[in-house]
């Protein structure tokens, strides 16, 4: 047995590409709403200039010859503010600092845009006060455009991970209270029963069972916030050995048995009768299959769910099928990323982390997770994993 180290992926952030066509940053916000540019600059030559290239670039752009007249403009809440550092009354460097105070406009996207002749302690002023981003003149159009696209990049990225921390605390919150409900009401009565020693039905047990099934719920939600939070940080080791995946799938599928029957879905499996040996990470394999299983059963609408298990081309191909409310083509990339979840209207709990941990557990073992499937026609997940290297020949 060894312990072999996996980091969770994390996206590189370019800050600006080192080729710029002109026609590509053009084209890069095509599909979104209008950007506004808000151009704050007192010569009226080079205000005009920036104006041009910005409109040429496909910005909306608004103008602004002073500190006072940005402030006042500033207020209708520009993508960007565009701003030179030296004005007459008040300066970029105090406009900046007034709109990061205002509860309005705090938040605005402000880059200074200055002359050559600027030293590294202005530039250093410039981002101490709240700007953005501090670029310098000359600046040719296709660069100066490539540097405002790259900071509305990182913009949506911000706004779209606040979104998405807001979305996951309404479900967590959700998910989480249910339960302890249930759970807070079956024990106060239990307790009661106890005080009162009113249990001569057996019924403080018909009390307890559910409340022990809530309880499993939790600590299921609980099991993979934990898993989600260490592949965010800092990655997880996997303890490899020599692992009979058949046996992993059968045993995941009799512990499926009640969750099953819970549902009305029929659980079956198809499994080869030789051993199918993989070289992994046994408790994160059963986690993996665990969550194709649960996600079949949550999904298949009362109808038959099965499980088959097959070698191919060096590889362990398990395929997880259910009869349920399928998933649209265009929803196929978007339910493994974290926290999302197709189905809508309440109609299925959960937090959205079953397919996305499965599909990490699958990429440390070198492996895949796809799925075929459309709406109302049920669904197919495969797991690909490359078998011991024993048994690919």
């Amino acid at each position: 047995m060894r312990v072999v180290p996996f980091a969770a992926l994390a996206p590189t952030v370019s800050a600006v590409p080192t080729a710029v066509n002109s026609s590509d940053v053009k084209n890069a916000h095509a599909g979104r709403t209008a950007v506004t540019v808000l151009n704050v600059n007192d010569d009226p030559a080079t205000l005009y200039l920036l104006s041009l290239t910005l409109k040429q670039g496909g910005y909306q752009v608004l103008e602004a010859t002073g500190g006072r007249e940005a402030l006042r403009i500033a207020q209708g809440r520009p993508d960007l503010v565009l701003l030179d550092v030296h004005m007459p009354d008040i300066d970029g460097y105090e406009v900046c600092r007034r709109l990061r105070a205002d509860e309005a406009t705090h938040d605005l996207l402000i880059a200074h845009l200055s002359s050559v002749s600027v030293q590294r302690e202005d530039r250093v002023r410039g981002l101490a006060q709240g700007a953005d981003a501090y670029w310098t003149r000359p600046l040719a159009e296709d660069e100066l455009l490539a540097n405002i696209e790259a900071l509305l990049r990182l913009q949506t990225r911000a706004r779209d991970a606040v979104r998405a921390r807001d979305r996951f605390l309404s479900i967590a919150a959700h998910e989480l209270k249910t339960p302890l409900t249930v759970l807070r009401l079956n024990l106060e009565r239990a307790v009661e029963m106890v005080v009162n020693d009113a249990d001569a039905d057996g019924a403080m047990g018909k009390r307890l069972t559910p409340a022990v099934r809530h309880l499993t719920r939790l600590q299921n939600l609980v099991d993979n916030l934990l898993d989600v939070s260490r592949l965010s940080t800092q990655g997880v080791a996997l303890v490899v050995d020599t692992v009979d995946f058949s046996q992993v799938v059968r045993e995941q599928v009799e512990r499926f048995q009640a969750p099953a029957r819970s549902a009305n879905v029929a659980l079956t499996a198809e499994l080869p009768d030789a051993p199918v040996l993989l070289f992994g990470d046994r408790r994160l394999l059963e986690q993996a299959v665990g969550h194709l299983l649960s996600n079949a059963i949550k999904f298949g609408e009362d109808r038959p769910a099965r499980a088959r298990l097959s070698t191919h081309e060096g590889h362990a191909v398990l395929a997880v099928e259910d009869q349920g409310v399928g998933i649209a083509p265009e929803e196929h990339a978007r339910i493994f990323r974290r926290f999302e979840r197709v189905a809508s209207g309440g109609r299925f709990d959960g937090l959205g982390l079953g397919l996305y941990l499965a599909q990490e557990i699958a990429a440390a073992h070198d492996g895949t997770l796809s799925v075929e499937s459309a709406l109302g026609q049920g669904a197919c997940f495969e797991l690909r994993l490359p078998l011991h290297r024993t048994q690919r020949y």
